[in-house]
């Protein structure tokens, strides 16, 4: 019994924050929460547990406030702490050993962001943008002299994106049956609004999960449960109707399948709990469309959508290639010039909505810094000697490079801190392996 519940505990304690969070959420404790979370993250600190249970701290009281993002007060309440938290876990528990592999990639952006200051249309444009890369870089300092060497690392951050992942769509279903519009009407008129941030950086959260959930399927012999949870964060993704993030999750999907039966030791248990998912999935697709048409409503609504229109996309490709032009080696104020150089063009959006135009806010020297930082990333990756590499590397490529076509993922500070936690629990076990091997 003590075995099983070893084995569960940290399952028990996402589901009891998730649970927490999302009551929050609709309203009846979203004056207490954030108090209770981070007396119970203080409590952690001061116990010197695993930084795994202090991490999910922060995350989790930002997805608890629905009005969040437009709430200075909160917000700035909420950095506040959040920094507190690491300060104080920095002072009592840890030790700094380790500069990490991907602290001089991420310096290099760093500084490139200060010196492209001489081109920037202001000095908050160019401090903004500084932050946003400063700020990961702090975070995966942190991350890399807290995390501890564990084999557990791997399932840990798994299981946390996960669960993280089926709060999100948990809160996107509220949010539509709390509209009392049809459901097929929110999700045709993108409505979802979650308050805490833009859904389509919210909806990172559920991309980032797939292929580590992928990785628990495959380490796991009862495997229909994360299945399950699989496709509670797919329905996030379907109810954005975020061209970029379906794509991505049809590429992510198309990749993972194969990898998962290269691998597998165990492909009769993939295969038969497989089909009895796809035999549920099934029966519930066939009763939803029968009572509500929820199916053929989603699909007539994902057509509208005008699936292969780019043309609204060039054009900002081509205001982010005229300020290369103009500005081509320390490039035209950081990443949060573009929305002033965008709005000066007379577009409403605030960037380019691709990965590789934002880099070059950055200049040529920002776009190799960038193909610089990702070369070391996947080096770093491919050091690890557990099957996690592969489902990591599909992450990463699909998110930077599917997703990145349409959307500067990249270099929205909540998915390099996904990303960097992620890669942080890669380096600190391959070093675990390398004190193993001496």
């Amino acid at each position: 019994m003590k075995t099983i519940l070893k084995h569960i505990s940290y399952d028990l304690y996402l589901i009891g924050l998730i649970t927490l969070t999302f009551i929050s959420f609709m309203g009846p404790l979203e004056e207490y929460l954030m108090p209770l979370l981070v007396g119970i993250g203080f409590l952690f600190i001061l116990a010197n547990k695993s930084i795994f249970y202090v991490i999910p701290i922060p995350f989790f009281v930002q997805m608890s406030f629905g009005g969040m993002r437009d709430n200075v007060q909160v917000t700035t309440i909420y950095t506040i702490i959040f920094v507190l938290m690491i300060a104080v876990d920095m002072i009592k528990n840890r030790t700094i050993t380790n500069k990490g592999k991907l602290t001089i990639p991420l310096a290099i952006l760093v500084g490139l962001s200060v010196l492209t200051h001489f081109n920037s249309p202001d000095l908050f444009t160019t401090f903004a943008g500084f932050m946003q890369i400063a700020s990961v870089l702090g975070l995966y300092f942190y991350f890399i002299n807290t995390l501890q060497s564990s084999d557990d690392n791997y399932r840990y951050v798994a299981k946390l994106m996960m669960y993280m992942s089926v709060l999100v769509s948990m809160q996107m279903m509220y949010v539509i049956y709390d509209s009392g519009e049809l459901a097929t009407t929110i999700i045709r008129t993108r409505t979802i609004d979650l308050g805490w941030e833009n859904l389509n950086i919210i909806i990172y959260s559920n991309l980032i999960s797939i292929p580590l959930i992928a990785y628990l399927i495959h380490e796991s012999k009862i495997k229909i449960f994360y299945m399950i949870f699989a496709v509670v964060s797919m329905i996030g993704i379907f109810l954005t109707l975020s061209r970029s993030s379906v794509l991505t999750l049809g590429v992510m999907v198309a990749l993972i399948i194969p990898t998962m039966f290269i691998l597998s030791k165990q492909k009769g248990y993939l295969i038969g709990q497989g089909f009895v998912l796809i035999l549920m999935l099934l029966i519930v697709a066939y009763i939803t469309e029968q009572r509500f048409e929820l199916l053929s409503g989603y699909i007539d609504a994902f057509e509208q959508r005008d699936l292969y229109a780019v043309d609204d996309r060039i054009e900002l490709l081509y205001v982010a290639w005229n300020q290369l032009k103009q500005h081509p080696l320390f490039g035209s104020g950081g990443l949060y010039s573009s929305r002033i150089h965008l709005a000066n063009a007379g577009f409403q959006a605030v960037n380019y909505h691709n990965t590789m135009a934002q880099a070059s806010t950055l200049g040529i020297l920002g776009v190799i810094g960038f193909y610089y930082l990702f070369l070391e990333k996947t080096r770093l990756i491919m050091l690890s000697k557990s099957s996690f590499k592969w489902f990591v590397l599909i992450m990463v490529f699909t998110t930077a490079f599917v997703n990145g076509t349409l959307q500067p993922m990249y270099f929205y500070t909540t998915y390099m801190v996904f990303l960097f936690l992620v890669l942080a629990s890669i380096e600190v076990s391959e070093m675990n392996d390398v004190r193993k091997s001496n």
